[in-house]
């Protein structure tokens, strides 16, 4: 129950005025995501698939815009890291960078397909660069802060 009041916590401070000290022109790293790849790394698969229901669903109920991509995005999430988990030692911060890497560019690639099929619009620009290395940093923080400890 702590981790969803913790996930919870993560979504309210990612819609928060303090995101601004993480973002870059705008544009702010997905906690949620970064949550769902660390949660699911280190539970089982039917634990990690309740925990990308409930950040899925929280973030699509509490969205403007009326798609549910970030519930199939985060279930999709959590199918990619349990394909990956067992074929690589995670300890690697190589395999840890090359993970938060194809799991960010399969979640934009998702998204965008999402987006083109609701609007008619596919667009990519810089913006997915700087978000994915958004992502990588703090996913990298985060990791080296538990492994320090």
């Amino acid at each position: 129950m702590k981790l969803y009041f913790f996930a919870f916590s993560l979504f309210l401070l990612q819609m928060s005025v303090v995101t601004k000290i993480f973002s870059f022109e705008g544009i702010i790293p997905d906690f949620l995501t970064i949550f769902v790849i660390i949660y699911s790394l280190r539970n089982d698969l039917k634990e990690s698939v309740k925990m990308a229901l409930f950040v899925g669903i929280l973030q699509d109920i509490l969205s403007p815009s009326g798609l549910i991509f970030n519930t199939l995005t985060k279930l999709l999430i959590v199918g990619v890291t349990f394909s990956m988990k067992d074929r690589f030692y995670y300890s690697s911060l190589i395999v840890k960078g090359m993970l938060i890497v194809v799991i960010t560019l399969i979640d934009i690639g998702i998204k965008s397909s999402l987006i083109f099929f609701k609007t008619g619009i596919f667009e990519i620009s810089y913006y997915y660069l700087v978000y994915l290395v958004l992502n990588f940093i703090i996913f990298y923080l985060v990791t080296f802060l538990d492994e320090t400890k």
